[in-house]
């Protein structure tokens, strides 16, 4: 299938590593052209030479740290002065410290409504009128499967992820007759280095080793297994893509069928 994306315009944000560089992968194989965004510098051109080796096209790179707001700021104005525009935002912070209530201060509190929120306000601001201007855009937000059902141990993300859920499905219903469509990604267990972190730090508490802790939460998987990052980038893809035209203000689930909830 084509998905339309050729030439399309893509920032793709915490994209150094796991989930955010498996989006902008299955982005640049499609034929975008993407600017990466993450902290540190040598990570982000370690991920550019991977992505160039795979897909035959190298993403610029921009380091940028979201939680700061002139950063924010400067890393789109950045990358619309390295591609023309933005046509694709994918809002990607990762996830705040693991644990129970009661190890958490309040500048984890802060941190956590500052990842969740805070940045993809903020970046939302940035791009929504040069989106609205070509009347065509795409926003993506990565979430998880903390936003819409507890995790045992992930207090700051489920306090958090919820809010901005809910700021999507406000913000699609606002910009939809725009040509803008904004959608959320709620990923489950995947193998990546947030996840092999969490299984450190809850293997802590629970007084068990990460291998049998990741067992255990992955134990639950009806399809048996922990996800591949590709997967969630060949559906980011597709939502970001023209070949979207009617899916908006949806919170996706991919999780394999761990998730119990109804709705």
């Amino acid at each position: 299938m084509d998905l339309g994306l050729e030439g399309r315009r893509a920032l793709v944000c915490a994209a150094s590593k796991g989930l955010g560089l498996a989006t902008a992968r299955s982005l640049l194989a499609e034929g975008a052209v993407a600017v990466i965004a993450a902290r540190g510098k040598k990570a982000l051109d370690e991920a550019a030479s991977t992505l160039e080796a795979e897909t035959g096209k190298r993403p610029f790179t921009v380091p940028a740290d979201l939680t700061i707001s002139s950063e924010r700021e400067a890393l789109f104005a950045q990358a619309e002065r390295l591609m023309g525009g933005v046509d694709i935002l994918v809002a990607n912070a990762g996830g705040p410290p693991s644990g129970p209530f009661e190890s958490h201060g309040p500048e984890a509190w802060k941190l956590a409504i500052d990842l969740a929120l805070g940045s993809v306000t903020h970046l939302c601001a940035l791009a929504l009128p040069g989106m609205k201007a070509r009347a065509f855009g795409r926003i993506v937000q990565l979430v998880s499967i903390a936003g819409v059902e507890a995790v045992d141990g992930l207090i700051l993300s489920n306090a958090s992820r919820p809010a901005a859920l809910g700021f999507a499905k406000a913000l699609a219903r606002e910009v939809a007759p725009h040509g803008v469509l904004v959608n959320s990604i709620c990923p489950g267990v995947f193998l990546t280095d947030r996840i092999r972190d969490l299984a450190v730090e809850q293997a802590k508490h629970k007084g068990v080793t990460p291998e049998a802790w990741l067992a255990g939460f992955a134990g639950d998987i009806p399809l048996g297994r922990p996800g591949r990052p590709e997967a969630v980038g060949d559906l980011a893809a597709f939502l970001a893509s023209p070949r979207n035209s009617y899916v908006t203000g949806a919170a996706v689930v991919i999780d394999g069928g761990k998730t119990r909830r109804l709705f």
